[in-house]
């Protein structure tokens, strides 16, 4: 060893330049003596392998020898890790790959500048830029170019001979200048250089990481914000990993808010696709680097941002891995997840979503049953419900009753369903027992046991036909305590043993309260002069609103129109029949009068199948003319030529 030896420094070197790093300051130092590197350096008792890795008292002899600050180019050197096949440089961390030791890149427009500066024999004037030796930088940020990968001579435990190298280039640099692909400057880039520059910014969210860590997770957000999940990464040229890396800085810039914004971006692409959806399909790269490094501390704050995204927007099978973590209860569900979880019907689910307004924009837009999601929190209820529901045949087994009460039941509100279907008809049905049970303690609360029942002590059904009352309002009654009898079968606790008592519940009906909406024929009379089709439309349109009441005459709830829409219908608007009968002319003398003073029918005729006007128009017009009805044909035409 030469520490205790006195070392002059050579008599022809070049200075040190910034960032460049010990092999090729080596190298140079070598060429503008006349040598190769690795025969310099032995004849300086410096082993070649011991400046490949940076050991830190042989880079320091070397820079006595060269006369060049020995910091600097301590600090400009990659070396080991303590972590395995890890690299450490300007007080940075890069992960394996991260520093080519083999090969290198290199800027022709760079070295032509080089070739310019220096004197002395040409392959010695280039200079090794540390950043040709990271496998991050793509593209020279001076030029605006690619950069160009060579194939040095490898010999083992040296490194590459950088001069060496240049000079099989130097007689085609002006070619390969022109010929260099464009490159716009990278943002990134510049990022890795102001890191190994030593600055950091403890506001800025991708500063918080050691640098391996963020330049590759800008490398793999880019590819899974640019390229399909599943992109073969073999497949891609530099140039789409330096598009790559610019998109997932730019993103990772804007910290949290704006990577979960490209997460729920990648969660949308997958509505549309078919299959198993997962994380790893969904996020592609990106996820799958953080798999690669589970292990990695250094992961974690990204690593623990990704999983809690994906578990509380993606619907996860249980006992999946997510990045480490075992998923024991999905936080998000598909219809087809909850229809299995539950044992009732994809249809069955999917009609309870749409009833409860539950993933609405995903059920309208028409996307399938395991991709239209919910939070499991607004269906778990529903989900444990379903697990021992009945359906309507276990129900009218378990219970006794009829079809046609169930039905009356369900009308009513008086059984719910787990699934809210309880007004629509045809659905079907799925009850929880506890429910189940409810009712029928309810229908029988209070009921006295009876061996042999008087003649007006009937069935439920029975008891309807003799009172005239609908099935649904003597159930109602029943329920809410109207009825003050009620009796049981002796022995008996199904719904067939349940006895009411005719004669008082004919005395409700009688006391029953006519009608206060309109049917529909009440309707077109009171608004004058309208039709059914008229009708139809308008209550497509919801100026008349549908609703249900009961029918003394018919004994049942009937569809009507209610009171206060049909009022306030007339009150805005007046039909061109009862124009006629107000005016006594024939229609079309109302209709041209009308049009004499720009009044024009409210609503299209043709599609709403009435002339119809705006009231309060019409109003105005006949307070400013007594005489309006008065007709002339002549000024009639005059005034709308």
């Amino acid at each position: 060893m030469m520490s205790d030896i006195a070392v002059t420094p050579m008599r022809f070197r070049y200075p040190l330049q910034n960032r460049e790093p010990a092999a090729g300051f080596a190298s140079r130092l070598a060429a503008v003596n006349n040598r190769y590197m690795n025969e310099f350096l032995r004849d300086l008792r410096i082993q070649p392998r011991d400046i490949d890795k940076g050991v830190e008292s042989q880079v320091r002899l070397l820079a006595m020898v060269g006369a060049a600050d020995p910091d600097q180019l301590v600090r400009f050197t990659p070396r080991p890790a303590v972590r395995d096949r890890f690299h450490q440089v300007a007080g940075e961390t890069l992960a394996h790959l991260g520093v080519n030791r083999t090969i290198f890149s290199f800027c022709p427009h760079c070295v032509l500048e080089d070739l310019d500066q220096f004197e002395g024999p040409a392959r010695a004037r280039p200079w090794l830029r540390l950043q040709w030796t990271i496998s991050h930088f793509r593209s020279c940020d001076r030029h605006n170019v690619h950069l160009i990968t060579t194939t040095p001579i490898r010999r083992r435990f040296e490194p590459f001979d950088f001069s060496e190298t240049i000079d099989l280039y130097i007689d085609k640099l002006d070619r390969l200048a022109d010929e260099a692909a464009a490159a716009a400057p990278s943002p990134f880039q510049a990022w890795l250089l102001r890191r190994l520059d030593g600055q950091r910014d403890q506001g800025f969210w991708l500063d918080q990481f050691p640098l391996y860590v963020g330049a590759q997770w800008c490398e793999a957000l880019g590819v899974s914000a640019l390229h399909h999940p599943k992109v073969q990464t073999t497949t891609l040229t530099q140039g789409d990993w330096a598009t790559a890396a610019d998109e997932g800085f730019r993103i990772s810039s804007g910290g949290q808010q704006a990577i979960e914004d490209l997460l729920r971006r990648l969660n949308e692409a997958q509505k549309d696709t078919r299959g198993f959806w997962g994380p790893r399909d969904t996020y592609g790269y990106a996820y799958k680097l953080l798999e690669k490094n589970k292990g990695d501390v250094e992961y974690d704050p990204i690593r623990n941002m990704v999983r809690d995204f994906a578990v509380t927007t993606i619907p996860i099978e249980p006992g999946t891995d997510v990045l480490g973590t075992i998923v024991d209860k999905p936080a998000v569900l598909t219809v087809r997840s909850v229809a299995r979880f539950s044992g009732a019907h994809d249809r069955s689910i999917r009609r309870f979503f749409e009833r409860q307004g539950i993933g609405q924009e995903a059920l309208e837009s028409g996307q399938r049953n395991h991709r239209v999601t919910v939070a499991a929190e607004q269906v778990f209820e529903v989900v444990e419900k379903l697990k021992g529901a009945l359906s309507t045949p276990q129900v009218l087994r378990r219970t006794g009753i009829p079809r046609i009460h169930l039905n009356a039941l369900l009308q009513i509100g008086a059984l719910p369903t787990v699934t809210g279907s309880e007004r629509h008809t045809h659905a079907k049905h799925r009850f929880a027992p506890v429910d189940v049970d409810a009712t029928m303690e309810k229908l029988f609360a209070g009921a006295v046991e009876v061996h042999q029942p008087l003649p007006r002590q009937m069935p439920v059904l029975e008891a309807r036909q003799a009172a005239c009352a609908s099935l649904e309002q003597i159930l109602s009654w029943t329920l809410d305590g109207t009825l003050k009898w009620k009796g049981r079968l002796a022995g008996r606790f199904d719904y067939g043993a349940l006895l009411l008592d005719a004669d008082e519940a004919t005395a409700l009906v009688r006391q029953e309260p006519p009608m206060v909406n309109f049917t529909r024929t009440e309707a077109m009379e009171f608004i004058q002069v309208f039709n059914a089709h008229a009708i139809d439309a308008f209550i497509e349109e919801e100026l008349l609103i549908m609703d249900m009441e009961f029918s003394p005459d018919a004994r049942r709830e009937v569809p009507v129109i209610t009171r206060e829409s049909v009022e306030l219908f007339r009150k805005n608007f007046v039909t061109l029949g009862e124009l006629r009968r107000v005016s006594g002319l024939h229609l079309k003398q109302v209709k041209l009068l009308l049009k004499g003073v720009d009044i024009e029918p409210a609503y299209d005729p043709e599609e709403f199948k009435v002339w119809i006007y705006d009231r309060r128009a019409v109003d105005e017009v006949l307070q400013e003319r007594p005489n309006f009805w008065k007709y002339n044909k002549a000024k009639a035409l005059a005034a709308v030529a």
